[in-house]
């Protein structure tokens, strides 16, 4: 080494005097070759000193190149198969009643045309000892267009809907069959038809990514009629898919314009292949944002454990840095040397992890092709691999500078002490000033590419307040440990020393260890919010059923039905249609950008209902009911919070499409709606003269005196479904369970990314127990030459350990409870609770870990024999 330095020390001199030198550039180049070739011979030595540091920027790159890569993998998927996810280059829908022939006609005129009608009802069993929920799906010989339907066994979709001797062949979803305990070629009724299972359903194209409470059942349009479901006023979705073979995106847009050019007022939900289902595109980036900016802190918290790494690197090449200072390098070049070896293996790490972030999709796709919900289509692209690498070099970079400032500015003599890089002193002013410089950069870059800026922000500022706080914290902690009194307790005197004494864990323990407990416990209380939400919170009065699609006929039937299955029960009915919102003060639906809150509002179409008086569960805030007897112009009273996000207030024009027709009416006032009731709401509650003559059923609650239990659910659902065959009834507590099951597995990928932040911050931390070794073991061999025994030192170490433990625990349970308390509130305008055992396992957890990592990283102090290290003195 001595000799590689030597040849450049002049090169060191040259450079300082550049401005008396007519050649400088050429002798600083031949040192910056130099510095280079010796920093790469010196990694020759091997990696292993760069364990955490390669795993922790390893882990945090990973994970973001997974969520840049799958995302756009998702995102590419629902473009490259958005025919096949709607059904057809074109998708013409529309709520209860049938398209008009002249509509038919015209698409027919343009390509291929397929019409499917899509309602719910109820399947029960021959003997009615059991009905259940199911969605139908009536398909015409032309389905599908695009797409591949399969069925087990696989045969042509015709046949296997044809008429058998028992019945009309349909498909079926195999949770069907498994929830009526049927078969292959068993029979079962839905309406007034009978139907015999032909094969289970399992592929259907154009219900990639569709959300669905219940089974699906694919049956013929006869089978449709023969079921006499089908009715006025039925709560049916008709949807007409056109094909255009060879048609670009500009001939299908083309398409769309002339039939609103024709039929401006024609009331259809239009999609196209390019945006085939806008909602699922945005749940998609909102998942990928949030699981980014926890891969952020993951690899934030890999920052620590980078800074740790290359202080502790300082600190193995210190005579190597106090002899190229000796022999002439500057400050700035003993500097580079560390920094040239950290980028290098942070470049490795980076890339590496990259490469495993980008395989993921192709991981998926390769082992979940048949259950992922929507297309995905993989693919490597170099701005996901640079973004995530660029992520990772800013943060190595960022993190190494305060460790490598200090470097620079010890001198020669101070390198050569042993515990030149362990003095415990706050980072010099210039390395905090370069840090902060380098998390500007990274706060930047984050907002850049981030899809919500004001998320990004306000979460940005949420973990560096943390960092601040816990900084802080550590600070305080040393500072009280510094005046705690003495104790008798030896132990306890030795535990209180080692918060404090120079190179303490404290910082460091708390930094790494505090951010993964905080974003653990705000994930765990967000998750649980939401379960309570769904399940627990239901009021006493909530009721237990709701049925759909009540003819007006059978509706006094229907009720004294009830009455008589469920005596003293409270049912609740109200009229119900559905209609989509068109036009916001005149100006089209598609044309205005609605606030968060409102967006579902103008996704497809709503239930909408009439009333005489103000609904149960609603209050006023804005303008006045109208009156009972009420003759005049259209009126109708909205939700307050999705009229604001429209930009509503009273007085203001809405038009809504019902049936076909147009109906324009003035917000006479505002409600605010009890939705946590889950009693009967509507957004848009018409004034009772605007549908007058129309078409429509019924939405009817049953609330028992006492909660049924689920025999007695199925029970009066078989009866409901046997006597009543077109009313569709819905246990509250089934949907609720089937909800809870669909958010389980949604917060998965939110468990695994919190999960990869808290292995850093656990790697972080073994990264700083092994920094410390060499202390701890020379401050074990004097303890016991004192005379102290492994039981004290134990207990000492049992003691620092669950002191910091247990602070770390408080931080985190504070800190992790207010961020979810601030996401549940105001992000998800949820109610937010405590739950005391969830708070009771977090807490324990982490201080037990403390107690176990850090026992487990110093055990090799509390056996070492002190001769060895005597002799060496």
């Amino acid at each position: 080494m001595t000799r590689i330095w030597r040849g450049a020390a002049g090169a060191s001199s040259a450079c300082a005097m550049a401005p008396l030198n007519p050649t400088p550039r050429g002798t600083c180049r031949m040192l910056n070759r130099a510095l280079l070739r010796f920093a790469l011979r010196d990694l020759r030595g091997g990696l292993r000193s760069f364990g955490v540091f390669i795993a922790c920027l390893a882990i945090g790159v990973m994970a973001l190149a997974a969520v840049a890569a799958t995302s756009r993998a998702m995102r590419d998927g629902l473009a490259g198969q958005g025919a096949v996810i709607i059904g057809g280059d074109l998708s013409f829908s529309r709520a209860q009643g049938s398209p008009a022939d002249e509509h038919r006609a015209f698409l027919a005129s343009q390509g291929g045309l397929s019409e499917v009608v899509i309602l719910r009802s109820m399947a029960r069993r021959e003997d009615s000892s059991h009905a259940t929920l199911v969605e139908m799906k009536s398909v015409d010989a032309a389905y599908p267009l695009t797409g591949e339907m399969r069925t087990e066994p696989q045969a042509p979709l015709s046949e296997l809907l044809a008429p058998r001797d028992k019945g009309f062949g349909v498909v079926i979803d195999p949770q069907l069959g498994a929830r009526l305990s049927l078969g292959l070629g068993d029979s079962f009724f839905i309406g007034d038809a009978k139907f015999v299972i032909a094969a289970w359903l399992r592929r259907e194209p154009d219900a990639m990514g569709a959300f669905s409470l219940a089974p699906h059942v694919l049956l013929s349009a006869n089978a449709l009629a023969a079921s006499g479901l089908k009715k006025p006023g039925s709560l049916t979705r008709a949807s007409l898919r056109l094909s255009l073979p060879g048609a670009d995106d500009a001939r299908v847009e083309a398409v769309k314009k002339a039939f609103l050019a024709r039929f401006p007022d024609s009331g259809y939900e239009i999609r196209t292949r390019a945006d085939p289902s806008p909602q699922l595109s945005r749940s998609i980036e909102r998942v990928a944002q949030f699981i980014t900016l926890i891969g952020l802190t993951a690899l934030v918290c890999g920052g620590i454990g980078v800074a740790n790494s290359v202080r502790a690197l300082i600190d193995r090449k210190r005579k190597t840095l106090a002899i190229m200072k000796a022999l002439g390098a500057s400050g700035g070049e003993a500097a580079g040397f560390v920094l040239i070896q950290a980028m290098i293996v942070a470049f490795g790490a980076a890339f590496f992890g990259a490469a495993l972030g980008l395989a993921l999709p192709a991981l998926l796709l390769t082992g979940f092709a048949d259950t992922l919900p929507f297309p995905i289509t993989p693919a490597i692209h170099p701005g996901d691999a640079a973004y995530a690498v660029g992520f990772g070099l800013l943060i190595a970079l960022t993190f190494a500078a305060p460790p490598l400032e200090e470097a620079r500015t010890l001198p020669v003599t101070r390198l050569l002490r042993e515990d030149a890089m362990r003095t415990g002193g706050r980072p010099s002013r210039r390395g905090l000033a370069l840090g902060v410089v380098g998390g500007a950069a990274l706060f930047g870059l984050a907002l850049l590419t981030s899809g919500d800026a004001m998320l990004t922000a306000q979460f940005g500022l949420g973990v560096l307040a943390s960092f601040g706080l816990l900084y802080a914290i550590a600070r305080l902690v040393m500072a009280l440990a510094r005046r705690a009194p003495h104790v008798g307790s030896v132990s306890l005197r030795l535990a209180v020393a080692n918060l404090h004494r120079p190179g303490a864990l404290t910082p460091s323990f708390l930094l790494s260890l505090g951010l993964g407990v905080t974003l653990l416990t705000a994930l765990t209380a967000v998750e649980h919010n939401l379960r309570a939400e769904i399940g627990d919170s239901l009021p006493k009065d909530s009721p237990s059923y709701f049925f759909v699609d009540v003819q007006r006929a059978e509706a006094e039937d229907f009720e004294r039905f009830l009455h008589a299955e469920a005596p003293g029960a409270k049912i609740v009915s109200a009229p119900m249609l559905r209609g989509r919102i068109t036009r916001i003060k005149g100006v089209p639906a598609e044309q205005v950008t609605p606030g968060d809150k409102a967006r579902w509002a103008l996704e497809g179409d709503r239930g909408i209902t009439f009333a005489t008086t103000l609904p149960p569960g609603s209050r006023l805030v804005a303008g006045e009911f109208w009156a009972p007897d009420y003759n005049g112009p259209p009126l109708v009273s909205m939700e307050t919070e999705v009229a604001r996000g429209l930009g509503l207030s009273v007085g203001d024009e809405i038009a809504v499409n019902v049936m076909g027709r147009a109906v324009t009416a003035k917000v006479a006032n505002l409600r605010k709606v009890n939705w946590r009731s889950f009693g009967i709401n509507f957004v848009l509650v018409f004034s009772p003269n605007v549908f007058e003559g129309a078409p429509f059923t019924s939405l009817m609650t049953l609330t028992p005196p006492e909660k049924p239990s689920p025999a007695r659910e199925a029970a009066l659902l078989g009866a409901a479904a046997q006597k009543f065959p077109s009313v569709v009834g819905v246990s509250l507590r089934e949907t609720l369970a089937t909800l809870d099951d669909i958010l389980g597995k949604l917060v998965v990928a939110t468990r695994v990314a919190a999960s990869l932040a808290f292995i850093v911050s656990a790697l972080v931390l073994a990264g700083a127990l092994a920094a410390g070794q060499r202390a701890r073991l020379y401050e074990a061999v004097i303890l016991k030459t004192l005379g102290a025994t492994r039981g004290k030192l134990l207990a000492a170490l049992a003691l620092e350990f669950s002191l910091l433990g247990a602070i770390t625990a408080a931080f985190g349970l504070l800190a992790g409870g207010l961020a979810a308390w601030l996401v549940t509130v105001k992000l998800l305008d949820a109610p937010f609770a405590l739950f005391p055992a969830q708070a009771a396992l977090v807490a324990g957890g982490a201080t037990l870990f403390a107690i176990v990592a850090g026992l487990l990283g110093t055990a090799r102090a509390l056996g070492e024999k002190p001769a060895r290290w005597l002799r060496q003195e």
